[in-house]
């Protein structure tokens, strides 16, 4: 807070001392060698003299305490880093609602590494609906499946698809890969259900309909 206070004040200095020279129009002459000499407002030589301050003061926190300066330069560069993530997430989410193709993929872009969280992975393939094939789909999430193997975040959306566009054999599989991680999980009793009654097994739907109605 008092560094805020501070801040504010020497920009009020500032700008004040910047608007007399300015209404003024004061200038300054700065002999350097012989004949050579510059010309400079004294708006100019005020903010070259606060920036001139600043920079001996860094260079002095940095000599008598190199050790806190490096870390308060770290702390600074990574709170940068986390505020800018945090941005391109709130644009991609932003893009998201708005189903703004264009958008979702240049935020998603930006976002894509090893760091990045699996909702937002997912979050991004099910926006591939709007302008890809569900050939495409299902393999983006058979990569993510292969890579985050037995994660109900990939596997249930996974199952929907499958679902939507009548994988059946796919939808099987996915549903019994489910059960076996979380038993009687109603997702996956529906998907069963569906996939019975795709292949006119009316004895097996009957039966995931008794599981589902006990939920």
């Amino acid at each position: 807070m008092k560094r805020l206070i501070l801040i504010a004040v020497v920009l009020l200095l500032l700008g004040s001392m910047g608007y007399f020279a300015t209404q003024n129009s004061h200038n300054v002459s700065l002999n350097f060698f012989g004949n050579f000499s510059i010309q400079l407002s004294v708006w100019m030589v005020i903010a070259g003299s606060f920036v001139a301050g600043w920079v001996v003061t860094e260079i002095w926190q940095f000599i008598s305490h190199p050790q806190r300066f490096v870390q308060s330069f770290l702390g600074k560069f990574s709170q940068y880093k986390d505020n800018k993530k945090q941005q391109i997430t709130q644009n991609f989410e932003n893009a998201s609602l708005l189903r703004d193709p264009k958008q979702v993929s240049k935020s998603y872009n930006k976002l894509l590494n090893q760091e990045t969280p699996l909702s937002i992975r997912v979050q991004y393939i099910e926006q591939l609906r709007y302008e890809k094939s569900a050939e495409e789909m299902l393999k983006k999430y058979a990569e993510l499946r292969t890579k985050f193997q037995g994660n109900l975040q990939v596997l249930l959306p996974y199952l929907k698809l499958a679902c939507e566009v009548s994988e059946w054999d796919l939808a099987e599989r996915l549903s019994h890969e489910i059960l076996r991680i979380t038993p009687d999980h109603p997702d996956a009793l529906e998907g069963l259900r569906q996939f019975y009654i795709a292949r006119e097994d009316w004895v097996g739907c009957i039966g995931q309909e008794r599981e589902l109605l006990k939920k």
